[in-house]
């Protein structure tokens, strides 16, 4: 920033100009530079304020001294609330325009092509303009480019990078264009589309690290004259600030306003300057509101919230933790808290540490919780049952944590409340079997054995986890899967109301979670429920789960809205597929081509090719349905001796007990007695 306050060179905030005499070389310089060079797609993602946009500078005058055209686009300027695709890509090319000050009437071209797309004409402009007039390499560079995030086009945004690079094979000018994106942000953030991602094609990631004591000499420049030791006043800062460039500049900066430090005292020195100017009282003293900042980024997040904070708070604990790459452990490192080394997550520095330490941490993890008061009491109690929730309370707390990522700790708890629930659905159960028919005691006293070996191994997986016997990250985690697990085998033994209390809890924990979404779908249409079947077999379907597509359009043909279901198995074949899910998508769609052929809407012969395929995929495992179906699609056809023939199938494989081949099972032994009595 052109108003930012600078002391003996040090910048606090802002991008530092290409002559700042404190811009510290780092290892990105030489990646991103040699990576624009070789005309790879670079890509630098990286938490605020850690000198992306300096970089960008010094990259740009490097590249410029050595001929290559270069512009810089601050993503934000076009991204403003509500733009339009004409004004977002009207902005872009203007800009291009300006900036490379290009021979066109901009206004007469720009509407003169309104017939085509925006980003049609934005590639038109790149291809038969910029590439024809500037005959040097180019560079765009895109900063702040999670600006786009808001938009809805932001896929076709990303296409058209991708598509700039792919046309180098057949159109050597493009190998002349470069682009770089930097952001706060990951490739997952940006593009929903993964057809389109420019990620997947020849790139460059840039990895931006924090100064390193060798290579930030040009920070001790500020120290000369008020110590005999640069170097070791330099090292302190840096033990304070973990080399992150924003707090880093401001600690040199601070400590450079010093009159003197003598030898031996340079610790004490910085570490008073840093309590006194930065950590006392921080919320007034916040330069530029980096903290604040950092806070919001945490805690605005309502859905993940309260599972970094839990997260964070291990690491507190533990120092540092084994982690992934998951995408809720990228969200968290994005916020500044937390820095990746070697595999381990640890706190960035001692600054962020002092600031967000584990006090703040359960303030804010108190103020979040609906049930916070019967939280703490529970943990205070040693986790005491009689202090978990129940009822009303433990239904609005559920209702909450729905669709959240929680801690661990808010897992046990809520796992643990909700155990004491089912075991009382459990003990109804117990009754109600006792009462069954003496008759039935053999088949009584195998669902009773088979409930309590899930009922057991469901108490001890809980009582594990409540007192801490294993360790596990349960966002998503295994513990979900057991649930599921667990789930099944009460929905397999006729206990639907305890099945779907048991698929709601896995869901909490692993919000998303297909399969449970999928078997949950069924136990709702056995308990009538239909519009919660719909629901989770449409959530399902949206993350590509294939059996969903299956059942889904079931559903719609039940309710006679045949071209949803065409529409949806369409869609369904496309995926990668087994056998098994092939042929429950394929039997699907002739049935609902059936239905809407016997609305003059379709042929018969449409629906014939899908049963037939179905029945080549089912010679194993031969099913009843897609014969009943072909025998109803034949007498469509007036195809009499080859429709009795799938009749006589449809008997011999057909399942009285199947809720659609029931009543098809009826309609053979009616055509196929006709027959005989002819």
């Amino acid at each position: 920033m052109s108003n930012s306050k600078q002391t003996n060179g040090y910048q606090v905030g802002g991008s530092l100009g290409e002559s700042a005499p404190t811009y510290v070389v780092r290892q990105a310089d030489s990646q991103l530079y040699e990576g624009l060079k070789a005309g790879k797609f670079c890509y630098l993602l990286n938490c605020r304020q850690m000198g992306k946009s300096s970089l960008r500078v010094q990259t740009m005058a490097r590249l410029k001294k050595e001929g290559v055209a270069c512009v810089a686009f601050e993503m934000r300027e076009l991204c403003l609330h509500e733009v339009t695709e004409d004004e977002f890509y009207g902005g872009f090319v203007s800009y291009l325009v300006s900036e490379f000050n290009l021979d066109i009437d901009l206004e007469s071209w720009w509407y003169g092509h309104s017939l085509i797309h925006p980003v049609q004409r934005l590639t038109k402009l790149i291809e038969e303009i910029l590439l024809e007039q500037i005959p040097q390499s180019i560079v765009i560079f895109a900063d702040e480019i999670d600006s786009v995030l808001n938009l809805s086009f932001k896929d076709d945004f990303f296409a058209f990078i991708r598509g700039c690079y792919n046309k180098r094979a057949d159109k050597l000018k493009y190998n002349r264009l470069t682009f770089a994106l930097l952001g706060v942000a990951t490739p997952a953030d940006l593009i929903e589309d993964s057809y389109h991602t420019p990620f997947n094609i020849e790139s460059e990631a840039i990895e931006l690290t924090g100064f390193q004591l060798d290579e930030a000499t040009p920070l001790e420049k500020g120290f000369v004259g008020i110590t005999s030791n640069p170097r070791a006043v330099l090292q302190e800062i840096l033990l304070w600030t973990g080399g992150q460039p924003f707090l880093t500049q401001w600690v040199c900066q601070l400590v450079s306003s010093l009159s003197h430090i003598a030898e031996g005292v340079e610790a004490n020195c910085v570490a008073t300057i840093v309590r006194s100017r930065i950590l006392s009282n921080w919320l007034a003293q916040d330069k530029q509101q980096h903290l604040q900042t950092i806070r919001d980024r945490i805690l605005n997040n309502e859905q993940l919230a309260c599972w970094s904070l839990g997260m964070y708070q291990k690491v507190l604990q533990a120092g540092e933790l084994a982690v992934d790459d998951s995408p809720e452990i990228m969200k968290l490192r994005l916020s500044s808290l937390v820095i990746k080394q070697s595999g381990k997550l640890k706190v960035y520095n001692r600054i962020y540490q002092s600031v967000f330490n584990n006090t703040w941490v359960e303030k804010e993890l108190q103020n979040m919780r609906p049930y916070a008061e019967a939280f703490a009491a529970w943990e205070a109690s040693g986790r005491d049952s009689e202090r978990l929730l129940h009822g009303d309370d433990l239904r609005n707390a559920l209702t909450w944590a729905n669709g959240r990522s929680l801690s661990d700790k808010d897992y046990q708890f809520l796992v643990a409340s909700q155990e004491l629930e089912l075991t009382q659905v459990q003990q109804r159960t117990e009754i109600a079997l006792q009462q069954e028919k003496q008759a039935q005691e053999n088949s009584q006293k195998a669902q009773r054995k088979a409930k309590r070996s899930a009922r057991l191994t469901f108490a001890s997986m809980i009582a594990s986890l409540t007192m801490g016997a294993i360790t596990i990250i349960l966002t998503p985690g295994p513990l979900a899967i057991l649930l599921n697990n667990i789930a099944f085998q009460f929905y397999y033994d006729g206990h639907l109301k305890t099945a779907e209390k048991v698929y709601d809890l896995a869901l909490l924990i692993k919000p998303g979670y297909t399969q449970a979404l999928y078997n949950q779908g069924r136990i709702y249409e056995k308990l009538q429920d239909f519009n919660s079947a719909y629901n989770n077999y449409e959530t399902a379907k949206d993350q590509k789960f294939p059996q969903a597509y299956s059942e889904l359009a079931r559903l719609y043909i039940r309710d006679k809205k045949y071209p949803r279901a065409v529409a949806i198995l369409s869609d369904g074949l496309k995926l990668p597929l087994t056998d098994r899910e092939e042929y429950a998508m394929l039997k699907n769609l002739g049935w609902a081509r059936l239905e809407l052929a016997r609305q003059g809407k379709e042929t018969y012969e449409q629906a014939e090719v899908p049963l037939r395929q179905a029945i080549a995929l089912s010679l194993k495992d031969e099913y009843g349905s897609p014969h009943c179906l072909l025998a109803q699609v034949l007498e469509g056809r007036t195809i009499k001796s080859e429709s009795l023939a799938q009749w006589r199938k449809c008997l011999e494989f057909g399942d009285p007990d199947h809720p659609d081949e029931r009543n098809w099972i009826k309609d053979a032994q009616k055509r196929v007695q006709a027959n005989v009595a002819n």
